[in-house]
């Protein structure tokens, strides 16, 4: 397993920043605010990582309330179990119609699907627009979305013969998806168009998941499949998006990740490895407090599930965006 060096060291530093001192000084950075932005409205794109039923369960670990029922809300201390896109939105005060228990005005919308790819990306905007009309400076939008094209093309291209060409097939697939990913962000952004929060895809090579693709497939050189996949994806991505910290702002979950398996205990977590949910709720909403593993954790443990992250995870990514949002100059003009 490759590090991630440069970018895991600067999540580290973004950590400390979220909690008071300066966020992440990536790409997409920019100077502070002279006016305070203030969107009108957030819309969200993605997969399952930003996903919400309309029941407000989501694919992580489900908070509960002491009735036994599903709180989509919850963010003490023990159940920080809102979505990072939930606590982007509550910087400003935005609510879903997903997860809406106490029936405020709904200025949140959801256009992220699960199994969604990058090429979906483009219809979750098209329908956002259906809906919505014209996008302009006061919207706020966000985009995660890339695991599902790694994992796709992995297991469908590269693991049933997995030769360098087939490797080096599935690196150019995802180099082009990427940019093409970026590409589009770009003309969105362009002309006073919205303002975007972008993340990275996640190393997939971290999850769960690579670690049993390990085992099944000895000669398949798993691991390091995976980190470059994801790799090729996010790096296409980055160099796609103009460096304009403007209109966007970018928040690198892969270093972020990373930084987390490296450092475990300064991003709250004690396990890195296993996934805390049986696996009979994998790949659904159905994970809660109640249907964790023997000594599974929802609080300390990085991943829900074999392929996506736990509420820790969700916190501190969700904190990295919220910084963004808050001190890159976006707005109109």
């Amino acid at each position: 397993m490759k590090a991630m060096g440069k970018r895991a060291q600067r999540a580290l530093q973004g950590l400390a920043a979220a909690l008071g001192v300066l966020l992440l000084a990536a790409c997409g950075g920019g100077t502070e605010q002279v006016t305070p932005f203030e969107p009108s409205r957030y819309m969200v794109f993605g997969d399952e990582l930003s996903y919400m039923t309309p029941a407000g369960t989501k694919y992580t670990v489900n908070a509960l309330n002491s009735d036994g029922n599903i709180n989509c809300l919850a963010d003490g201390s023990n159940q920080p179990s809102r979505l990072w896109t939930q606590v982007l939105a509550s910087a400003f005060s935005f609510v879903f119609a997903e997860c809406n228990p106490n029936a405020r005005p709904v200025s949140a919308f959801i256009y992220a699907n699960p199994g969604a790819k990058a090429a979906d990306f483009e219809a979750q905007v098209a329908a956002a627009r259906a809906v919505h009309g014209s996008f302009g400076c006061h919207d706020l939008m966000s985009v995660l979305i890339g695991a599902n094209d790694v994992i796709d093309l992995f297991e469908n291209v590269y693991l049933p013969n997995p030769t360098s060409a087939n490797k080096t097939a599935v690196l150019n697939e995802l180099t082009a998806r990427g940019a093409r990913l970026g590409q589009l962000i770009a003309a969105l952004t362009d002309n006073n168009g919205p303002n975007f929060i972008v993340s990275t895809a996640p190393l997939m090579n971290l999850t769960p998941y690579a670690a049993q693709m390990a085992i099944a497939f000895p000669n398949a050189d798993v691991r390091n499949a995976l980190h470059d996949f994801s790799e090729n994806f996010n790096t296409a991505l980055r160099v796609n998006i103009p460096n304009d910290g403007s209109r966007w702002g970018l928040v690198e979950l892969d270093a972020l990740l990373q930084a987390g398996v490296n450092n475990p205990g300064t991003y709250g977590l004690n396990n890195t490895g296993d996934a805390a949910c049986l696996p009979a709720t994998w790949g659904t909403t159905a994970c809660t407090t109640n249907t964790l593993v023997t000594n599974g954790n929802a609080s300390t443990w990085l991943w829900a599930s074999d392929k996506w992250m736990g509420w820790r995870a969700h916190l501190n990514l969700g904190n990295f965006a919220r910084s963004r949002a808050k001190d890159n100059p976006f707005g109109c003009g």
